[in-house]
């Protein structure tokens, strides 16, 4: 059994640890990871686990952190009478061979994992998805729903923020870091609503790749942020780039009218301004749990969930077209994660088999 962990004050360092197996108590269960994706998503939440609280899922040695990452498992072993061995479970794991929960709320859907340590954190990462038919798993895109599921809720959701906000007022959204899965995950529900011009901002090696997708009007790249029509505008920055942050909002000043920060793809960028002194609006953090709550309140779960599903079931299709999804062995993890952190090409995805 292994534990990858990683430094949390660098990401580079990594130490991969040979674990005990785990053992269940009553009201616990095992669950054996069998398969994840990795993404620049998950460097993410190691560049924010700090801020966000991401290092406190899955706990680890003083200065070590577990990455999160969204995969399949199985239920290994079994100490609650409602959750049998040998269930397949989707849903946030750390990069070990196993993970002990304890569920909650068992039911059709799934459960919640209840353990004290994660009573705090946000209810959206601790829920556990049976992966069946009727709870709109199709095994034959495991693989996609591994690479694409959680980015493109976030992409959904961000949609909807922007729509449920009139745009703030804009007519244009420009997507930092456009060749991310995030970015062109947003991209693909925009073009499908239509209404508001979409602009590509990427680095020169992704122009080609951002513009294969069709689903921008426009592409800049981040050399010629001073060329960025000065239209009534909404920055969506998936880049976490400082620099680049500065650049849009002394190009736009007034123009823009919303700044929304939600990914670190550029990780190793965070110098420049402080977001605090720039002309424009104040950049906000999108934190896309609250928006799930509201519309699930709003919406009621059955009706929120057909509609992610449709649009979910609808992007898998399309994304194919653009990205090869690569299986890796779990010897090769180490390898792996070190081409996620130094910035994969856009047109890969990455799976690790257990």
């Amino acid at each position: 059994m292994i534990d990858f962990l990683v430094r949390r004050d660098d990401l580079k360092q990594i130490s991969v640890v040979n674990v005990e197996p785990l053992t269940a108590a009553n009201g616990e269960a095992i669950i054996r990871v069998d398969r994840f994706a990795l993404t620049a998503n998950n460097i993410t939440y190691g560049v924010a686990g700090d801020l966000i609280g991401y290092w406190n899922f899955f706990p680890a040695p003083e200065g070590w952190g577990r990455i999160p990452v969204w995969g399949m498992s199985t239920v290994a072993s079994s100490g609650h009478p409602d959750l049998a061995v040998g269930t397949r479970i989707y849903g946030y794991l750390p990069m070990s061979s196993e993970l002990k929960v304890k569920p909650e709320r068992v039911n059709a859907r799934g459960f919640t994992d209840a353990s004290a340590h994660r009573a705090a954190l946000p209810t959206v990462y601790n829920q556990y998805s049976l992966v069946s038919v009727a709870n709109g798993f199709d095994p034959a895109r495991d693989n996609e729903g591994m690479v694409y599921r959680p980015l493109f809720t976030t992409s959904f959701v961000l949609d909807d923020y922007l729509a449920d906000n009139a745009f703030f007022g804009a007519d244009t959204a420009i997507l930092g870091s456009a060749s991310s899965k995030t970015a062109f995950g947003l991209a693909f529900m925009l073009k499908r609503r239509g209404g508001v011009r979409v602009v590509g901002l990427t680095a020169p090696t992704n122009r080609g790749f951002v513009q294969k997708t069709g689903l921008y009007d426009q592409t800049v790249t981040y050399d010629a942020v001073e060329s960025l029509p000065l239209n009534a505008s909404v920055f969506v920055d998936m880049a976490g780039n400082r620099a680049v942050l500065s650049k849009v909002h002394h190009r736009l000043v007034d123009h823009l009218k919303a700044s929304v920060g939600v990914g670190i793809t550029h990780w190793e960028s965070r110098d420049g301004a402080a977001p605090a002194s720039l002309p424009g609006p104040k950049p906000s953090m999108f934190f896309a749990p609250n928006q799930i709550m509201k519309r699930n309140q709003e919406l009621g779960p059955a009706e929120y969930q057909r509609r992610i599903g449709e649009a979910t079931e609808a992007f898998f299709k399309a994304a194919d077209e653009w990205v090869t999804i690569e299986e890796h062995p779990l010897s090769t993890l180490e390898s792996v994660y070190r081409t996620v952190l130094a910035g994969a090409n856009p047109d890969r995805g990455y799976v690790v088999t257990g």
